[in-house]
C-alpha cells in the first residue's frame, strides 16, 4: 500500500520535551533535562512512503534514552554539536556516521547544542540500492551501533540534502499536499545519497566503538536498571560495585570517561528526571510524597532541593501548574 507523504514539525519548549517520546519514528525515547536554564527543541520530520527522514535541534544539553525503530535500519549523523555529543557512550567524530540495527538501544548524550538526523530505511532497499549503484551489497551491523567514518565533505552534503528536503516539504506542505511524484524522487535521492555515503565510509578510528566502550555501555545501562528498579533503596556505591563485579574506583572512572559524571550524579539525574516525568502526568490523586517515594527519595526537604535546582522549582510547583 503506498502512503501520501507527509510533513511534520513540533517545537518544545521547558518540561514539554519530557513528553516528547516519539521523536525517532517508531522508536521510544525520553529526555533527561541537564539544566534548569530555558530550553527549546525544534523537531521536523518527513514520511515518504517506507523512509521517515527526521532531525532535532537541541539549543541545550541533553540525555536521551531508548530504543530505536524495531522495524527498520537507522542511519544517523551529528548536524552540528558532533564533538560534545556520545551515542552510546562512544564520542561521535564531527564526520561520522551512525548505523543502527532494528532495535537497538540508544544512550544520546549532548554536553551543549546539537543537531541530529536520522533516516530510516527498510535494509532491503538499502541493500538493492547499493547493488544498483555499486554492483555489491553492503556489510550492516546486527546488534550494536556501529560508527563510520564520511570522506570530507559528505556531511556537508547530507546536510544540504537533509535541509533542503524539510524545507521544501515545508513550503509544499503549506500550500497544499505534496505530489506523489516529488515526494519518490526526494525518497530516492535520499536513498541513494546515503547508500553513496556509505559506501565511501571508513572505520571510524578513534571514534569507533571498542569491545571495551560496548562492555562499560551494557555496565552503565545495567547499573541503571538496578538502581532506578527500586531493588535498591539504600543503594550505595559500594553495593553497585558489589553486584556488577567491579570496584567503587574502576566504576567511577568507567561512568567518567563513558559520561562524563561520577555514578551519583547519573542516577540522581534520571530519578529525578522520572520524577519530573511522573509529576507532569500525574493523576487527580497523585501525590509529590507519592512520587518522590517511588523514585527512591525518602527525605522530602532534600527532595524538593535537589529537584529545585535541576528543574528551577519546587515539586509541588509543578503538580500545582499541570493540575491547572
Amino acid at each position: 500500500m503506498s502512503f501520501p507523504p507527509i510533513y511534520w514539525r513540533q517545537n518544545y519548549s521547558g518540561f514539554e520535551l519530557q513528553q516528547a517520546f516519539d521523536v525517532v519514528y517508531g522508536g521510544h525515547i525520553e529526555h533527561r533535562l541537564l539544566t534548569a536554564r530555558s530550553s527549546a527543541m525544534a523537531h521536523q520530520r518527513l514520511a515518504l512512503g517506507d523512509l521517515r527522514l527526521e532531525t532535532g535541534c537541541y539549543d541545550f544539553p541533553v540525555i536521551a534514552r531508548g530504543s530505536m525503530p524495531r522495524e527498520a535500519l537507522c542511519l544517523g549523523f551529528m548536524a552540528e554539536g558532533g564533538i560534545t555529543t556520545r551515542c552510546n557512550t562512544t564520542a561521535m567524530g564531527d564526520d561520522d556516521i551512525q548505523i543502527y540495527p532494528a532495535g537497538v538501544d540508544l544512550l544520546y548524550h549532548a554536553a551543549g547544542s546539537s543537531r541530529w538526523v536520522n533516516f530510516l530505511v527498510p535494509e532491503e532497499q538499502v541493500q538493492k540500492t547499493a547493488l544498483r549503484r555499486m554492483g555489491q551489497t553492503l556489510e550492516l551491523p546486527r546488534r550494536a551501533m556501529t560508527s563510520l567514518r564520511l570522506p570530507p565533505r559528505s556531511r556537508a552534503t547530507l546536510t544540504v540534502l537533509t535541509t533542503d528536503a524539510l524545507g521544501l516539504a515545508e513550503r509544499l506542505a503549506s500550500t497544499g499536499d505534496i505530489a506523489t511524484e516529488l515526494a519518490d524522487t526526494i525518497g530516492q535521492s535520499l536513498v541513494d545519497a546515503y547508500v553513496d555515503a556509505l559506501c565511501d565510509a571508513a572505520p571510524a578510528g578513534k571514534s569507533g566503538r571498542t569491545p571495551a566502550e560496548e562492555r562499560h555501555h551494557r555496565l552503565i545501562l545495567a547499573c541503571e536498571r538496578l538502581v532506578l528498579s527500586g531493588e535498591m533503596a539504600d543503594f550505595s556505591l559500594a553495593d553497585i560495585a558489589r553486584r556488577s563485579g567491579y570496584t567503587q574506583r574502576s566504576l567511577q572512572m568507567i561512568f567518567k570517561n563513558s559520561v562524563g559524571m561520577t555514578p551519583g550524579r547519573w542516577f540522581m539525574n534520571a530519578r529525578l528526571n522520572g520524577a519530573l516525568r511522573d509529576l507532569l502526568s500525574a493523576a487527580p490523586a497523585c501525590t509529590v510524597a507519592t512520587v518522590a517515594a517511588k523514585w527512591g527519595f525518602r527525605h522530602m526537604p532534600r527532595f524538593s532541593q535537589y529537584y529545585r535546582q535541576a528543574f528551577g522549582e519546587i515539586p509541588s510547583e509543578t503538580l500545582k501548574r499541570v493540575r491547572h
